[in-house]
């Protein structure tokens, strides 16, 4: 029980630090991250039966999970998308551990559980370097198309800052 409770609290915690503090991009993400969790706990097999072959109705809602993240990392101007991406696509494999006679339930079921851990850690500290980015720079684009175009021809964001702040008169910053 205890591993259920450490789960519930990095859940909810992680998930409302990204819908409270998080851009456009970790708002979405966290809710992707909800409603994978949550369908997953709607269609799961009973306890006597779970994991003792492939979970189908969970597979195909952690695949959904999955493209869904993969477009977030297409459209995103964030690096992490591609990431959970990853995860979730590992996510979604494991299921296929099932298909083999010889598989443990417990071991199935720990392989699909554990990487929900990594997702929700990614998940804040995204939403964390979201918020030092908007502090740093004053602005973090959310959609690829949003990005300035002197950071698509290759500018640094430091000496775009430097530029601004000089124009401004404030040299120091």
């Amino acid at each position: 029980m205890l591993r259920i409770l450490i789960f519930d609290l990095l859940y909810v915690g992680c998930c409302l630090f990204a819908l409270i503090r998080g851009g456009a991009p970790e708002r979405l993400g966290a809710l992707i991250l909800i409603a994978d969790f949550e369908l997953s706990l709607l269609v799961v097999e009973p306890m006597s039966g779970r994991f003792s072959g492939v979970e189908w109705s969970v597979f195909f809602v952690d695949l959904f999970a999955f493209f869904a993240v993969y477009l977030l990392s297409i459209l995103s101007a964030r690096y992490w998308p591609i990431w959970v991406a990853a995860v979730q696509g590992a996510v979604t494999m494991s299921h296929l551990t099932g298909l083999r006679s010889d598989i443990v339930p417990w071991a199935y079921g720990s392989m699909v559980a554990i990487w929900s851990y990594l997702l929700l850690i990614m998940l804040a500290v995204a939403t964390w370097r979201h918020r030092r980015r908007l502090k740093r720079y004053r602005m973090d684009p959310a959609w690829s198309w949003q990005l300035p175009s002197w950071y698509l021809n290759g500018g640094r964001v430091d000496d775009h800052i430097r530029f601004i702040n000089r124009a401004v008169g404030r040299p120091g910053e």
